[in-house]
């Protein structure tokens, strides 16, 4: 796989910066609680919440994004911790995405902007928008997420978002692997990198497993085949990046799947350096080992190295 990446990119990486800011967030205890960064911790017992007085229209949350373009927009709208909090608890109806260019000026302005709709329910939710390109040839910029208009609490007027995450558009990114599980040197996990369904990697099913980078490159995914007829195949996979897990299922049938690479900051493609993937089940086979037939790592933007 050979990226295709103009050489200002590699001269001067897309810098990403790490977290986001609000335009006010309620007071608790510790002080932090309802803070920014409580949105893009992966956790939806955690919430950004605004104070009560705030009109919450008009507030927003932005979050730190490197040079790219943006797809979508996932949101676990209120606090979702469970369904009293969630309608208790006022959550955003409407909002308004602008891009700010770039993170190397002190005056940020506005390069593009995006609205979109979100359904009143206690769940992640991916909205699709107008695809928004960020930065410039060297820096990226931020994603300034408004919200216009809101669903009323219940119980309480303060307005909340439990996790927000800009997605990205993803390309290839040159993989490379550091360790894995396979003890059978005729089908190696190179093989899965050769553009070949023919050739294949194998391994023990317990313990299976393997360790990958892309030196320079955001990943924000990657994609596998099954291997052959009568091996087993995988079923439930955890990966794991930057101290940050996702366990997925995995079916049996055939074809590419993708899975999903965990960031720690709030966009897809915040992950990097060792990128470890363990097969934790599979669909038995006829055969012992699992085995995995093409493999391709996806990322979002170009760190630099």
């Amino acid at each position: 796989m050979k990226s295709k990446l103009p050489l200002l990119a590699l001269l001067f990486p897309a810098v990403a910066f790490a977290g986001a800011s609000a335009s006010v967030f309620k007071k608790g205890k510790p002080a932090n609680q309802w803070a920014a960064n409580a949105a893009i911790d992966g956790k939806v017992e955690t919430a950004w919440m605004v104070p009560g007085e705030s009109a919450n229209r008009g507030e927003w949350i932005m979050i730190d994004v490197p040079k790219g373009t943006i797809d979508k927009i996932r949101i676990h709208p209120g606090w979702g911790k469970t369904d009293e909090t969630f309608t208790d608890y006022a959550r955003p109806k409407a909002l308004k995405v602008d891009v700010l260019c770039c993170a190397d000026s002190t005056s940020m302005e506005t390069q593009g902007s995006a609205s979109t709709d979100v359904p009143d329910k206690n769940e992640m939710i991916e909205l699709d928008i107008d695809d928004l390109e960020v930065g410039n040839e060297m820096f990226g910029g931020k994603a300034k997420i408004w919200i216009v208009d809101i669903y009323e609490g219940e119980d309480y007027p303060s307005v909340a978002i439990s996790e927000i995450l800009v997605v990205m558009k993803e390309f290839d990114a040159a993989a490379s692997f550091t360790a894995d599980s396979g003890a059978d040197t005729s089908h190696m996990i190179m093989d899965t990198v050769d553009d070949s369904t023919r050739t294949f990697w194998t391994s023990p099913a317990e313990g299976a497993g393997f360790t990958f980078t892309a030196d320079g490159f955001g990943l924000s995914s990657f994609q596998f085949q099954h291997g052959p007829a009568g091996y087993a195949k995988v079923k439930k996979i955890k990966v794991t990046a930057n101290d940050v897990e996702n366990v997925a299922d995995v079916p049996e049938s055939g074809g590419w799947h993708t899975v999903e690479i965990p960031g720690p900051y709030g966009y897809t493609g915040s992950a990097w350096g060792d990128i470890v993937v363990e097969i934790l089940e599979v669909h038995p086979g006829s055969k012992p080992e699992v085995a995995v037939s093409e493999f391709k790592a996806k990322a979002t933007n170009y760190e630099g190295i």
